[in-house]
């Protein structure tokens, strides 16, 4: 082995350690240093070790380079070969020594060799006889396995076998329920359960005979629950639809005064619905859903639905909904027949079917709870069996019937007292609401009821009316004096204006004397019980046709009340009266003042008529005149009523006053100029007047005298008021000119009126009641002639009421409307500034023109 590098030329300490671990202590030999053999010797001993050490190294070379050359320059190297030789020569016996000792160890390795061999021979021998025991294992596995799959496949044939002879006896346990459910009626399960057998369990079986004769029966099995399902259901009809008609009668009308009840309860919490009946749309809309009243809910009745709806299942299942249909209809169509008896008897005639109100009554609740219960099962059903067109159409077809009946029969009876025919009208009224409410057209019945209040109330009432006012004419004809407690009825009753010498603002004392008789009360009385009258009866089931209604009411009652019609209207029973005392000069006298009052009243009772028709129908009347109002017709009657109770000179008078005021003409609704008097014209009508009442008014009665000029002055006032009224426009010039002549005709009244009341023996009542003809003219120029006036007039109530007490809104809204340059008012008023500057233009919100 060679030595390992022990000399380093950077390293001169000793005990340093070399790379391969050795630690050298040999001190580094310089190249240049000279050295001796004896050194080279021991230097060569001393590092024999590490040229042993490092023979393996791969830098021995590298190490022993420095050795060498140190040796050749010092001329030892023939002692280094020396030694190097004898370093060999020792490690060649220590190799052969070492070879020695190997030898021994292979041979000992050899014989344990042996021994494994020896072992492994054994360990075949014993895997042979392991091979041979698992060969004849295998064979003895491989006959138990054919064994078992022997066994298997006969438990397979056993179980295949066991679930075949379940399958039967599951076919048979279905056809033994199919048969326990068509007993007790479930025949749409029975029916399942065939469709499950057919398609399910009996495919499994098919090839057993029973099996076959089970498949041979389905169709008569199938026929039997579809014939025995549709008997079912005429089973239902009978018990349930048939024989409890009359209880579900009841049980609707009781539910139909519920909602009247509650309907009328609400109006009178809120007057906004007072127009609208019950079946309005805004009844319905306010109507608790809950209220209505569901048949087959009500637990009272058990009116169980299995039936229906089992044939519905069983039919649709079979795809034979249409054959249900059909027949079922036919089977419907025969109770149908015998319900409505007598209608449908042959021997029926229209002539021979009359009916007690009690058997009316019970009728018509039977027949409304077929119908209601027939749409009812529709909706139940959704429309399956019958649809509400066919329901609509039997409707249709049996009111047709009914309605003759019941025209006959409101004829037959020939009403002689309203109560009577009020009771007529809640039997048949009720009955059209339970049938509107189900959505039935109540058209025909709905024509019966405005018969019955054209045909047979109003003329019923008309005459009812007349003849309690016929009864009050024929007390005493004299004027009437009252105390307050008296005054206070009659005010309630009368029709009157504010500014009536009577009027409650006008009266400072007790007793108080008014200008007409009883009769006049009783008048009043009259036209205001015959208008709530209709009214009332109007009140629960008229809900259609309105405007036929109110055209009824005004021109088939209160027209034909104050009518010149023979037999019916009073206009010619008190012009009758008047022909027949036409020598009794109280009663022509208190007649005249009468009539001027009934007259004053009828242009009351219009807007009256129009306002409690609005508020009780919803419309008022259509042909109404420019100032909003309502205008009777009777009015003309009682024109020529009070013109005939008045003699020549009433006639004279009258001629002569339009001949003057036709001379008093305004050409010029636009002057430039302003007068300083009035109008010549005006004067000499104001001098005819004076020497009219002065002259030839002398020797009537005061009460005539002050009556003629009050009417006299009245048609004056009335007459300049209209010409502001029909004026097309004038300026604020024309007003003042025009202020002038009424002043002064008002000067002359004053001074006419004051003479009369010299002559008279009456109080200033009279006196006040001439002067208040000229009121609403008087407030009408004042207003115009202040144009600051027109918005609080026309915005502000209190204001109005307190300066402008006798100057209707309207009739206000029209005379400022016509001022020209008037300032634009608020947009509220509906007002709007005419294009050619001619004046406001009305635009009224109401649709009015």
């Amino acid at each position: 082995m060679a030595p390992s590098t022990a000399i380093e030329s950077n390293n001169n300490s000793n005990g340093q350690v070399h790379q391969n671990g050795v630690k050298s202590t040999t001190k580094s030999i310089k190249p240049n240093s000279t050295v001796d053999s004896m050194q080279l010797e021991n230097l060569l001993l001393r590092d024999e070790e590490i040229f042993q050490t490092s023979l393996n190294s791969d830098d021995y070379l590298d190490t022993l380079a420095p050795i060498i050359k140190n040796a050749v320059k010092s001329n030892g190297l023939s002692d280094l070969i020396l030694k190097l030789n004898d370093i060999v020569k020792s490690k060649d016996e220590e190799l052969n020594l070492q070879s020695m000792e190997s030898m021994d160890e292979i041979n000992l390795c050899m014989s344990h060799i042996s021994n494994i061999h020896k072992d492994a021979e054994d360990l075949r021998n014993h895997l042979g006889l392991v091979n041979q025991t698992f060969n004849k294992s295998s064979i003895e596995l491989m006959s138990r396995k054919k064994n078992y799959i022997k066994y298997k496949d006969v438990c397979n044939r056993i179980n295949e076998s066991q679930v075949v002879l379940n399958e039967c006896i599951q076919v048979l346990e279905l056809m033994n329920r199919i048969l326990d459910l068509i007993k007790q009626t479930k025949y749409f399960s029975a029916l399942k359960l065939i469709d499950e057998m057919i398609n399910i369990h009996i495919q499994k079986v098919n090839e057993f005979s029973f099996a076959k004769k089970i498949i041979n029966s389905i169709p008569h099995l199938t026929k039997m629950v579809k014939d025995d399902a549709f008997e079912n259901l005429t089973k239902w009809l009978s018990l349930n639809l048939e024989r409890k008609l009359q209880t579900v009668g009841d049980i609707l009308y009781e539910n139909l005064y519920d909602l009247q009840e509650n309907w009328s309860q609400r109006k009178s919490g809120n007057l906004t619905y007072l127009p609208y009946k019950l079946n309005s749309p805004v009844e319905l809309s306010l109507r608790d859903p809950d209220s209505n009243y569901q048949i087959f809910e009500d637990e009272t009745l058990k009116i169980p639905l299995n039936s229906v709806y089992d044939a519905i299942l069983v039919y649709r299942t079979l795809n034979e909904l249409d054959t249900l249909k059909s027949v079922y209809n036919k089977e419907f169509m025969k109770k149908y027949t015998r319900i409505i008896y007598p209608i449908t008897s042959a021997s029926a005639n229209i002539k021979n079917i009359t009916f007690t109100k009690e058997e009316l009554d019970d009728y018509l609740k039977k027949i409304s709870a077929f119908f209601v219960m027939d749409k009812q099962l529709n909706l139940l059903t959704k429309f399956q069996l019958r649809s509400n067109t066919q329901s609509d159409e039997l409707w249709i077809s049996y009111v047709s019937k009914l309605k003759p009946i019941l025209v006959y029969n409101l004829k037959q009876n020939d009403f002689y007292d309203l109560d009577d025919l009020s009771d007529f009208k809640n039997l048949i009224g009720d009955f059209l609401q339970i049938m509107d409410s189900n959505e039935y057209d109540v058209t025909d019945l709905y024509e019966i009821m405005m018969m019955m209040f054209k045909d047979h109330f109003a003329p019923l009432l008309v005459q009812d009316t007349r003849k309690n006012y016929l009864a009050s004419m024929q007390k005493e004809y004299t004027t009437l004096t009252v105390d307050q407690r008296t005054y206070e009825a009659i005010m309630k009753v009368i029709f009157y204006r504010q500014d009536d010498p009577f009027a409650p603002k006008n009266i400072k004392k007790f007793p108080v004397n008014f200008p007409f008789s009883e009769d006049y009360v009783a008048f009043c009385k009259y036209l205001r019980k015959i208008i709530s009258s209709c009214i009332k009866f109007i009140g629960a089931y008229y809900n259609y046709e309105i405007n036929e209604i109110n055209n009824i009411i005004v021109y088939d009652v209160i027209e034909n009340f104050l009518s010149y019609k023979k037999g019916f209207g009073i206009a010619w029973e008190i012009e009758d009266f008047i022909q027949k005392n036409s020598n009794n000069q109280e009663v022509i006298s208190q007649s005249f003042v009468n009539l001027q009052y009934y007259l004053s009243s009828l242009y009351e009772v219009g807007p009256l008529i129009n306002l409690k028709l609005r508020r009780n129908t919803g419309m008022g009347i259509h042909n109404i005149d420019h100032n909003n109002t309502f205008t009777l017709k009777a009015v003309e009657s009682f024109i020529k009523l009070k013109k005939f109770s008045e003699d020549m000179v009433y006639n004279m008078v009258d001629n002569k006053i339009k001949e003057l005021l036709e001379l008093v003409e305004y050409d010029d609704y636009l002057p430039t100029i302003k007068t300083r008097e009035a109008n010549f014209a005006i004067k000499d009508f104001a001098m005819f007047l004076e020497n009219l009442f002065t002259s030839i008014f002398q020797n009537l009665p005061s009460q005539l005298r002050t009556l003629g000029l009050f009417r006299t002055y009245d048609f004056v006032s009335q007459y300049f008021l209209n010409l502001l009224k029909e004026a097309r426009t004038y300026n604020t010039i024309f007003i003042e000119n025009f202020d002038l002549d009424i002043k002064y005709l008002e000067q002359s009244m004053q001074k006419l009126s004051q003479n009369d009341l010299e002559t008279s023996e009456d109080d200033t009542s009279g006196n006040v009641a001439i002067e208040s003809t000229f009121s609403e003219l008087r407030q009408s120029i004042n207003l115009l002639k202040n144009s600051n006036q027109y918005d609080d007039f026309l915005q502000n109530n209190s204001f109005r009421v307190r300066q402008f007490p006798a100057l209707k809104f309207e009739d206000g809204k029209l005379l400022i409307s016509k001022m020209k340059g008037t300032r634009i008012l608020s947009a509220g008023n509906g007002f709007h500034q005419n294009d050619n500057g001619n004046g406001l233009d009305f635009n009224r919100r109401n649709g009015m023109n």
